[in-house]
């Protein structure tokens, strides 16, 4: 018995690919140097890594949060807050310790953005 299935046209499928391809594309995060500032301006993201671990994250300025990453591992996740919203950092280092290996995936009132120290 043969079952008569409808053949999809290349156009389909490559308009479907591109379709899902850009989907993915929207829910990227942005990635900056150390300083991020959002399209509307209200909001300023800026990192820092004061001494291969300190790890300093400012949001309009104010310091919202100030901890370590792992001297063994290089990463660490941390957790602040500002004007009472949540913030948190999922911090790694690259193998090497070289300069600016150290990226900081930081969540602020729904804009994430990742940091490179």
């Amino acid at each position: 018995m043969r079952v008569n299935c409808p053949k999809m046209s290349t156009k389909f499928i490559i308009k479907m690919t591109l379709a899902l391809t850009l989907s993915g594309c929207a829910s990227m995060v942005p990635v900056t140097e150390s300083h991020y500032v959002s399209k509307d301006g209200k909001l300023a993201i800026r990192g820092e890594l004061v001494d291969s671990t300190d790890v300093r994250i400012f949001v309009n300025g104010e310091k919202v949060i100030a901890d370590q990453i792992s001297l063994m591992y290089g990463d660490g996740k941390f957790n602040g807050n500002y004007q009472g919203k949540p913030v948190s950092a999922d911090c790694a280092t690259a193998a090497g310790r070289k300069s600016n290996a150290t990226t900081c995936t930081v969540v602020v009132a729904g804009e994430r953005v990742t940091l490179t120290l």
